[in-house]
């Protein structure tokens, strides 16, 4: 790979395109810096320690310009040596002659040890354990030398098969007298040895270092007493020589969970075999309960007509307090009937009853009762002072009932949960007020005790849009009824306008004769300097004459601009 590269890089320096010289000739190659390769062959023509074949060195330079930086190089003068490490054993091929120097360790496939008899086997290197097979493992030139792993040999004095592990030899090839097994414990018994039957006779058979243990071949069957009765579990057993503590030599148990039971146990109504006589509760369990015969099938049995068992018989109960066995409809808590019957069995005949009528008290004699229930009884005839109606509200006062009036007095009169209501027989009519001008409108009328917010009690506004209009209110000259007494702007109108009488029709009225009007009456002018208003031709625009009359009504007359005086 590193002559390919270096091939491209003189390829490259040599190859067409270089830059001409202004003649348009390519530049001569030259060797600058002396090293014996020109610039085109010479990967730094500035150094001559660099160039193609030179010796690489660790200095960070690619010193043989091969294309690599302080690479593995057989050349390379200041560098480690490492010898290819085949099988990652950490020891190199003695043998292999790629050798290669490197500026770093060059980690994992190669190593600074050079010793490794196989490289192709990790289990072999120096220092290795030797095994007889054949093999130099420690690569110390010698095959299955005494002192291997696996060349151990025991003497077998009693010729079973197993050795004394105390008297051993170690060599690859089998001694005479010796086997490869050391685990006799008895090299002088041949029955004594690992693979030998356990039995019990005190003696460690099998060599594993007890003594009578559980699976010796004539061990007795003991069965499991896990609940310490004294009986044992027939499913569970043991093989030992001794009897094993928690365990028992009978096996007769029937539940070996429980221990009260077991052969000869009391018998109890538990749902459970407590004697182990394949029968459960029989009728002689020592806590049988006593049942009472339920002849009319009421759920209450009859305390004369017992019998004892485990389990209930048909047609009996646990019960004991039915007073009368042959009525379905009586018995303790039944409901009590008006049929001379103590029903509900407490001793007494006829009370409170489900079927009797339910009264209620009627202290105030209105002929409505209290609706509480501890002023009411159901009995099967009325009581004195109690009625069926139990609709009064207060029983303290005869005039509160539901057909009493209302009123407005506080009280519910008539027991409907509501005081006051607008339908009682006093209650004033109230009516809307829009403008808040204390008149109401008299279309709005509605009544109740109490004035509602925004009515009043006056019902004589005409315009309850305007604050303005109301009864006595000021009549303006407006086109509006402002004091509503059916009349608009009548003459007495507070801003009306004040007119003259022009008696004369000459336009001119007579300030001594006048009226107050929002618009002009008949006969009436806005203008009051009339002087004589039975005189037409007398008026304050008319011509002055020579006639001894103040024509003009200036206050003077016949004044020298008389229309008819004489020239002098």
């Amino acid at each position: 790979m590193r002559r390919v590269l270096l091939l491209a890089t003189l390829l490259l320096t040599a190859c067409p395109g270089k830059p001409s010289d202004d003649t348009g000739e390519l530049p001569q190659d030259v060797d600058a810096d002396g090293d014996g390769y020109l610039e085109s062959e010479d990967c730094d023509d500035e150094d001559p320690a660099v160039f193609p074949g030179a010796v690489e060195r660790c200095n960070g330079v690619d010193d043989d310009c091969d294309g690599y930086i302080d690479d593995e190089d057989p050349s390379l003068d200041d560098g480690d040596e490492w010898a290819p490490d085949g099988d990652g054993d950490g020891f190199g091929d003695l043998d292999d002659s790629t050798w290669a120097a490197f500026c770093d360790e060059p980690g994992e496939g190669w190593s600074a040890d050079a010793t490794d008899c196989d490289d192709a086997d990790p289990a072999i290197h120096p220092g290795a354990d030797e095994y007889c097979n054949g093999i130099d493992d420690d690569c110390d030139d010698e095959i299955d030398e005494d002192g291997a792993l696996d060349s151990a040999w025991y003497f077998d004095g009693d010729g079973d098969g197993y050795g004394d592990e105390d008297l051993v030899l170690t060599q690859c090839e089998q001694p005479s007298g010796y086997v490869l097994d050391g685990g006799d414990c008895d090299d002088g018994d041949d029955a004594v040895h690992p693979d030998a039957d356990e039995r019990c006779n005190g003696y460690d058979d099998d060599c594993d270092g007890e003594v009578d243990e559980d699976d010796a071949v004539d061990g007795l069957t003991w069965y499991a007493d896990s609940d310490d009765d004294g009986f044992g579990d027939a499913d569970s057993t043991t093989t030992a020589c001794e009897q094993p503590s928690g365990y028992s030599d009978d096996a007769s148990d029937c539940d070996d969970g429980d221990g009260d039971v077991f052969p000869g146990a009391d018998e109890y109504c538990n749902g459970i075999d407590d004697d182990c006589d394949e029968v459960i509760d029989e009728d002689d369990a020592v806590d049988g309960d006593t049942f009472y015969a339920d002849l009319d099938q009421d759920g209450y049995g009859d305390p004369d007509n017992t019998t004892t068992a485990c389990d209930q018989p048909s047609g009996y109960v646990t019960d004991d307090s039915d007073c009368l066995d042959t009525d379905d409809a009586t018995y303790p808590g039944a409901d009590e009937l008006c049929d001379a019957i103590d029903n509900d069995c407490d001793g007494d005949i006829d009370e409170e009853v489900v079927d009797g009528t339910t009264w209620y008290l009627d202290a105030d004699g209105d002929g409505y009762g209290d609706a509480a229930s501890s002023s009411s009884t159901a009995t099967c005839d009325q009581p004195t002072g109690y009625v069926a109606d139990d609709s009064d509200c207060d029983d303290t006062d005869a005039s509160v009932h539901p057909y009493a009036d209302e009123y407005c007095n506080s009280v519910d009169d008539d027991c409907d949960g509501t005081t006051d209501e607008d339908d009682a027989v006093d209650a004033t009519t109230w009516y809307l007020d829009v403008d808040n001008d204390g008149y109401g409108d008299p279309s709005t009328g509605t009544s109740s005790c109490t004035q509602p917010t925004g009515y009043v009690e006056d019902d004589t506004d005409c315009n309850d849009l305007d604050n303005a209009s109301y009864p006595g209110a000021d009549e303006l000259c407006d086109g509006v009824d402002n004091d509503c007494d059916g009349d608009v702007d009548e003459d007495d109108a507070v801003d009306g306008d004040t007119w003259y009488a022009d008696a004369d029709g000459d336009s001119y009225g007579d300030a001594d004769s006048t009226t107050t009007a929002c618009s002009q009456p008949s006969g009436f002018v806005a203008d009051d300097a009339d002087c004589d208003d039975g005189d037409a031709s007398v008026n304050p625009a008319a011509d002055e004459y020579c006639d001894g009359v103040d024509n003009d009504c200036d206050g003077d007359v016949d004044e020298d601009d008389a229309v008819d005086a004489a020239t002098l």
